[in-house]
């Protein structure tokens, strides 16, 4: 069933105001957003107030706004991976098989024209950064140390925030206007996080943002957001479109600069027989 189809199934016989055609358009017309926007930013797309939004979820059968979401990116999820990923071959799916299917699945969500956008302005700020500093706790903290131990070598001024909280914080009261923090948050929200990326804002610093919700907290003082699906196996959420965003930005990053950077690394490594080419 094509998500139109299952929104009309939804709606039923009955006549929508509207605002309420507005939101059931958007839904329909923009899935991928759709599945991960806040009630407020859908409000925003059709041009209606956050009440209605909420009317809207309750009159497709919801309680509120998060129920049509999760409801809403389950259809288009599986939309997604009927028309590009079919099941791999053999018997029913196990959780392996299920699980690659849907890290495919995600990464194909991740890949929309927003997304490349909002990748290339973090990797910009990134650039220009003095320093960047990178804070990710928890498992968000695997994607920050790539990023933080590629960027490095890349010979960019890039900072992990590691260690306690108390330690983290100091390191973000050393940030100042021209500084950049890009905060790594999926699966749920620190409230050490919470007050590292407000501190931030305050202090005039750049805040990126890595999120798995685009409703976060975070995002309130974040200047740009990249949004990232998550959905995994059971309850064990998916951090490969995590690290994909990660990839990507090191890409951006890299050129002419980060070749000779990279370079003198490599000297500095073999000086020190640090590598066993021998393999």
């Amino acid at each position: 069933m094509s998500i139109e189809d299952w929104l009309k199934k939804r709606v039923g016989a009955g006549t929508l105001g509207r605002q309420t055609e507005n939101v059931v358009r958007v839904l329909a017309r923009e899935p991928q957003f759709a599945s991960y926007a806040s009630a407020r930013e859908v409000a925003e797309r059709a041009a209606v107030n956050v009440s209605t939004v909420v009317r809207t979820a309750q009159h497709l059968g919801f309680d509120g706004w998060p129920g049509l979401r999760a409801e809403l990116r389950a259809h288009y999820l599986d939309a997604l991976a009927a028309e590009e990923f079919p099941p791999f071959e053999g018997a029913a799916e196990d959780s392996v098989g299920r699980t690659l299917r849907l890290d495919a699945i995600n990464l194909a969500a991740l890949a929309s024209a927003d997304s490349q956008r909002v990748i290339k302005a973090v990797a910009a700020e990134i650039r220009k950064a003095e320093p960047t500093l990178v804070v990710g706790s928890g498992a968000a903290a695997g994607p920050a140390h790539v990023l933080g131990h590629i960027g490095v070598i890349f010979g960019y001024d890039i900072q992990l925030a590691v260690g306690a909280a108390t330690a983290q914080a100091a390191q973000v009261m050393r940030l100042r206007e021209g500084s950049c923090l890009l905060a790594i948050s999926i699966w749920r929200v620190t409230r050490a996080l919470r007050e590292l990326v407000r501190l931030a804002h305050e202090r005039g610093v750049t805040v990126c943002l890595i999120t798995d919700l685009r409703s976060s907290p975070l995002a309130e003082d974040a200047d740009h957001v990249i949004v990232v699906p998550t959905e995994g196996v059971r309850s064990l959420p998916s951090f490969t479109a995590a690290v994909s965003v990660v990839q990507a930005i090191l890409a951006e990053l890299s050129g002419t600069q980060t070749t000779v950077a990279y370079g003198q690394v490599e000297q500095a490594w073999q000086r020190m027989d640090l590598m066993d080419d021998t393999a």
